[in-house]
């Protein structure tokens, strides 16, 4: 099963060597910078910073991590060959990684692929399935691949998209998107009751006005453009589950997508406008982690403790953190990866040693992976 981290090792590296390189120093007569601990998600990494002592330490690694009840997991993507000797067949499926124990519980399984891989088994039952290490026909007859994103974590929930793109003998390309939440703790479909709690007739009213005002302005539209919009809107449909979790200013929101299926436009999704809601129990913890946000989106702040944690963004898109303490005086830490998203304290309260050793651990190991790396270790 192939790590789909490999994909973005050489741009992790170029962002950590960026970060490593640029020496923290505060201005003169400053004095030592706050002392804080915390691990800082950007881009498609993480970034354990430490101070202590005037000291400000760095250590990055292409990991996507949860916190859980107090335990760290790691979340990554691998494929799922369903191959034949004449069609390549390959779904992907997101697993939850314990940093502590090292077991590894499947979340998320792509299941179109797995449903292609038998049907196209009934319809050629003369050809055979092939190992790992085999290698498909240079023209297959069927070539199907599923895309998997983690979009984002919010405390026990796994934000995720799926895009798949269907080629069969005689048919021109076929292929289907949509988004959805896991809760990581069951590895089943979360849904909106158990996300928005009592707000979840709320968001539901909201939902079906937003789709019928869509719908609504497309079909009012009589130019030809129109004409194609409203044929393409045939292809829509609401997916109660096909939705993601994300904040409004601050503020937890559901943001719906009508999934597509189809040839050409048909297959993409249709984004509706998110719907906030009040923050449930679950969102005190997930807050913590979260930044405030200035106006123009160019600075992001999250504050802890005795010290702020900052992040600003130059018209180029990329980011910088610094250290701030309590009077406003500043300490550049380097460059991070963008978008800058959330934020483990690790200090208040601290790490117990098991804990700490299992994500320097893990740190390490994934600062070496490589595009042939396996880490999956699910017994079915």
């Amino acid at each position: 099963m192939h790590h789909s981290r490999a994909r973005s090792a050489t741009a992790f590296v170029l962002a950590l060597l960026a970060a490593c390189s640029e020496q923290p120093r505060g201005p003169s007569g400053q004095g030592l910078p706050p002392a804080a601990e915390f691990v800082l998600t950007a881009g498609d990494s993480a970034f354990w910073i430490a101070s202590e002592g005037g000291d400000i330490r760095v250590r990055g690694a292409p990991l996507e991590l949860a916190r859980l009840d107090g335990r760290f997991f790691e979340l990554y993507v691998v494929d799922d060959d369903h191959s034949f000797q004449s069609a390549e067949l390959i779904g992907q499926s997101i697993y939850r990684r314990d940093l502590r124990s090292g077991d590894s519980v499947l979340v998320y399984r792509d299941s179109i692929v797995p449903r292609l891989a038998l049907e196209y088994s009934s319809k050629h039952p003369d050809d055979r399935r092939i190992g790992p290490d085999d290698d498909t026909d240079e023209s297959p007859l069927w070539h199907a691949a599923s895309t998997l994103e983690v979009e984002a974590v919010h405390g026990p929930f796994l934000s995720y998209s799926v895009h798949t793109d269907v080629e069969r003998e005689s048919a021109p390309l076929w292929h289907t998107s949509r988004r959805g939440v896991v809760d990581l703790r069951t590895g089943r479909a979360a849904t909106l009751a158990e996300v928005a709690g009592a707000d979840r007739p709320t968001v539901e009213r909201q939902r079906d006005i937003e789709m019928k005002s869509v719908l609504d302005s497309v079909h009012r539209t009589r130019d030809e453009r129109g004409t194609r919009a409203s044929a393409a809107l045939s292809h829509y449909h609401l997916d109660a589950a096909s939705f993601t979790i994300t904040t409004v200013d601050g503020a937890p929101a559901i943001a719906y997508t009508l999934p597509g299926a189809g040839y050409g436009d048909a297959g993409h999704m249709l984004p509706l406008t998110p719907i906030r809601f009040a923050g449930p129990p679950w969102w005190r913890d997930v807050s913590t982690t979260l930044p405030a946000a200035s106006a123009d989106r160019s600075r992001e702040v999250w504050r802890h403790a005795n010290y702020e944690v900052l992040v600003r963004y130059d018209s180029t898109g990329a980011a910088r953190l610094s250290l701030r303490d309590k009077t406003s005086r500043e300490w550049a830490v380097g460059r991070v990866g963008s978008p800058a998203t959330r934020v483990f304290w690790l200090d208040q309260p601290a790490l117990d040693a098991d804990t700490r050793h299992a994500l320097a651990r893990a740190f390490q190991e994934a600062a070496a992976y490589g595009a042939l790396t396996r880490v999956a270790m699910y017994a079915p």
